[in-house]
């Protein structure tokens, strides 16, 4: 790492980067192969406490900072990113909770979702609904004093296999944005199912679904924050989870700087190992720097969260930057195995496979860019004075 760790980051972070090693890499490579949500492991990043690392003691978890979970975030994508995307999912529900829960919600739902008794999912996107998160059609009407969820959401991580999903549907369709609020739905509700695994390019075993919400009944007990705030509450947990993401990103492109190194070491070409070609060290030295840089960033990005600053910014440029150097991390270390890089037994290949998600889900690079723009021209207005 670029920076120092405290003593605590660094117990955590060694007996994730075991767990890692031992327990989730020898088998990635067969659950990508089946795409069989596992299950074991899961329930093991709850056993090592790993589930809740910043969520407060009395709501369950560690109590510790963002950059401790950044740690984690990065042992476990290293050694499987469709593990560490189960993981990061989770963390997202996490967030809304964290955000907007009642003292009774958190003792309900918060408590075992951080000591990792139980798995959380994150229903925002629809089939028609990504980023214009307004143009939702899943609807929340009233019964009673309860509310009656209808609606489909779409590429919902977790969705089939969490004990609790956080539901996003307008409870006001005329307010749009301003009307969408946010329900706590457990999986055995009534009404509620799920399509089959859908079939990913990445990640596979991973499992994202289709929700189908058909008159599910949800208790005014389980609605997290102001009616009407949800969409708010989601951007907000978005904007901390994408540092999550960068830290997922940072792991994926810290294994294939490893890959190509070794490879580099023990390939010879014209009777001398690559790593002693110009060509090679310069992809080599790339892939560093463009590591190095991206974590620097995510740790400056989970800084500003634990230092509760606005996200919005910072938060898309962990994101954009961790997700964009991945990108061309695990593409130069294909480019440094050659021919042996395109094949499907090789790890790099799977890496190549699983690291494009990054740059869509969460908000695409492009959505990062805009809200970046966005955060730049609120910061300087049209008066403010250039200094040389």
């Amino acid at each position: 790492m670029p920076f120092e760790l405290s003593d605590t980051q660094r117990a955590i972070r060694d007996v994730v980067r075991d767990f890692a090693r031992r327990e989730v890499a020898p088998g990635a490579r067969e659950r990508d192969e089946s795409g069989a949500f596992p299950h074991d492991l899961v329930a093991r990043l709850g056993a090592l406490d790993a589930m809740g690392i910043t969520v407060a003691i009395e709501d369950g978890g560690l109590g510790l900072d963002t950059m401790t979970q950044l740690l984690a975030i990065e042992e476990v994508a290293a050694a499987d990113a469709a593990l560490a995307s189960i993981y990061t999912a989770h963390l997202l529900a996490l967030e809304v909770l964290t955000l907007g829960a009642t003292p009774e919600q958190r003792r309900r739902y918060l408590v075992d979702l951080a000591n990792g008794s139980k798995l959380a999912a994150f229903a925002l996107t629809e089939p028609d609904a990504g980023s214009d998160v307004g143009s939702m059609s899943s609807v929340a009407h009233r019964d009673g004093d309860a509310w009656r969820l209808r609606g489909e959401k779409t590429y919902i991580s977790n969705a089939a296999e969490a004990d609790v999903l956080v539901v996003f549907a307008k409870s006001d369709p005329a307010a749009g944005f301003r009307g969408i609020s946010a329900f706590l739905v457990r999986r055995d509700s009534p009404g509620l199912s799920f399509s089959s695994p859908q079939d990913k390019c990445g990640i596979r075993s991973a499992g994202t679904y289709s929700v189908y919400l058909d008159d599910v009944m949800v208790s005014p007990e389980d609605v997290v924050g102001e009616l009407g705030r949800g969409a708010s509450l989601a951007m907000r947990a978005l904007n901390g989870a994408r540092i999550d993401v960068a830290a997922m990103a940072n792991g994926i492109a810290a294994r294939a700087l490893q890959l190509a190194t070794q490879y580099a070491t023990s390939r010879h070409q014209f009777g001398e190992p690559l790593r002693d070609f110009q060509a090679v060290q310069l992809m080599l030295g790339e892939m560093d720097a463009r590591l190095e840089a991206a974590r620097v960033t995510a740790s400056w990005a989970a800084a500003a969260k634990d230092a509760g600053g606005d996200l919005r910014r910072a938060g898309s440029i962990a994101k954009w930057t961790a997700t964009e150097h991945c990108a061309q991390i695990v593409d130069m270390a294909v480019q440094v195995h050659g021919g042996a890089g395109f094949m499907r037994e090789s790890e790099i290949e799977r890496l190549y496979r699983d690291s494009r998600i990054l740059r869509i889900f969460e908000g695409t690079s492009q959505i990062q860019l805009l809200t970046i723009a966005s955060a730049l021209a609120a910061t300087f207005d049209e008066t403010s004075e250039v200094v040389a």
